[in-house]
């Protein structure tokens, strides 16, 4: 059984050390993992952006930690699981080579985290270069799309402010697995637009919608 720590935060995100994907936090973590926790900011002249802050989930807490740490847990964790699946975790690649041998690997998770690993020969025991050529590519199978939708009824309930979804209402929907069957957790437009990352135009079902509905949307959002 994995060790779990509770944690509450309205925004934040995990990363599985297992899978290597970005999971949206909803109550706990397993113990080890690096922690996204994000703010969001307006300047002085109305420019609205978001900050990230960085955190090592504990036995009993979750640990202020700085990307440079953050970093270097996922870089000792992917080398792990290259050790044990000998496979390329999902996001990841090569970023440079240095004159010591020693080689940075880009890890994207979401169009908008990165973070440069550090491969040295003190981590893998071994010259970086001759233990990556022994590594397959990553066998990631396609991540399923977030979907938009008009709701057909007025059953569903909004994932972020627990309020119902109006029939006849857009609808945006949250891909996640349940029993190994997608499903969907569904929240209003307006409430998910600070934390949806999928493009408008990559939205499962956005080609399907009328001209105005698409203009109506874009709205919502930008709100």
């Amino acid at each position: 059984m994995v060790d779990e720590v509770d944690f509450e935060a309205e925004w934040a995100y995990w990363i599985d050390s297992k899978t290597f994907k970005l999971h949206r936090l909803k109550k706990s973590i397993p113990v080890g993992s690096v922690v996204l926790i994000k703010t969001r900011g307006e300047t002085e002249k109305g420019v609205k952006y978001v900050e990230t802050e960085y955190g090592l989930a504990e036995k009993d807490t979750v640990k202020d930690i700085s990307k440079k740490d953050a970093s270097k847990i996922l870089a000792q964790q992917a080398f792990e699981y290259m050790k044990q699946t000998k496979r390329w975790p999902p996001d990841m690649t090569i970023k440079d080579s240095f004159k010591d041998g020693d080689m940075e690997i880009l890890y994207a998770p979401s169009e908008y985290d990165s973070f440069h690993l550090k491969f040295t020969s003190e981590l893998l025991s071994q010259k970086p270069l001759e233990f990556l050529r022994k590594i397959k590519p990553s066998d990631k199978e396609p991540e399923p799309l977030w979907k938009v939708e008009i709701a057909k009824s007025g059953r569903s309930k909004c994932r972020t402010c627990e309020k119902p979804i109006d029939e006849g209402l857009f609808r945006i929907g949250e891909p996640y697995f349940y029993e190994d069957h997608l499903s969907y957790r569904w929240h209003h437009p307006r409430c998910i637009a600070p934390m949806l990352y999928t493009p408008l135009e990559k939205l499962d079902g956005y080609k399907m919608l009328k001209p105005d509905e698409k203009l109506r949307l874009r709205k919502l959002l930008q709100k």
